[in-house]
């Protein structure tokens, strides 16, 4: 009995392709962004060769998807930020007003607090980590403050919160007031006050006025 021939992946890719099967899957633009995120949360640190490595592409192709590390960086900080203001969102649902926004601030500053490759990034990448964190008109920093915002308005249109200011000053200013006290006791690796934090940004809303 002969033994069994084989042929090469390329081979068999060739034919397949040939006879209208589907490709061996490929690394796309949106897989390299899901391994970015997995290698930021993984750790220690996210770094473009191995990320490349691991998708299979050279370095020039991961850069042409994904831009610079610090681009990059930027945009898996802003993914996950959206994430911890998912979890705000839903601790406030089923509340209205004032009690709303504390509910989604317990909820969002405490889903940062914990979230330990945050913590990692700031520590060991403090500059790049405050400058990709807390920059005026940054993807992360006004991606926040537009959610916040949002939230405010959709209570206030509801009526049952009156703001101090426009909600879009209001969600900047609660934005830099939380980032004061996370990332900056990141750095010096002690814990972040919550309860004070949510106090203070919920200074600056109230119960409307219905006298």
């Amino acid at each position: 009995m002969s033994a069994e021939a084989t042929t090469s992946r390329a081979y068999e890719q060739l034919r397949a392709e040939e006879g209208g099967a589907e490709a061996e899957p490929r690394a796309t633009p949106a897989d390299a962004f899901r391994a970015a995120v997995r290698m930021f949360i993984d750790g220690p640190r996210l770094e473009m060769g191995p990320l490349a490595a691991e998708l299979g592409i050279s370095k020039a192709t991961l850069y042409r998807w994904t831009g610079s590390r610090e681009q990059l960086l930027g945009e898996v900080l802003t993914y996950l930020g959206e994430q911890s203001v998912t979890i705000g969102l839903e601790r406030g649902e089923g509340r209205e007003g004032p009690e709303r926004i504390e509910a989604f601030f317990r909820g969002f500053v405490g889903a940062i607090v914990n979230f330990e490759p945050l913590r990692r990034f700031v520590r060991s990448e403090t500059p790049l980590a405050f400058r990709l964190l807390t920059t005026r008109g940054g993807l992360v920093q006004s991606t926040v403050a537009r959610r916040i915002a949002e939230l405010l308005e959709s209570e206030r249109e509801r009526g049952t919160l009156a703001l101090r200011a426009s909600a879009a000053d209001l969600g900047y200013a609660m934005t830099r007031i939380i980032e004061g006290f996370i990332y900056n006791d990141a750095m010096a690796e002690i814990d972040t006050d919550i309860d004070t934090a949510v106090e203070i940004v919920c200074l600056l809303v109230d119960r409307p006025d219905h006298s």
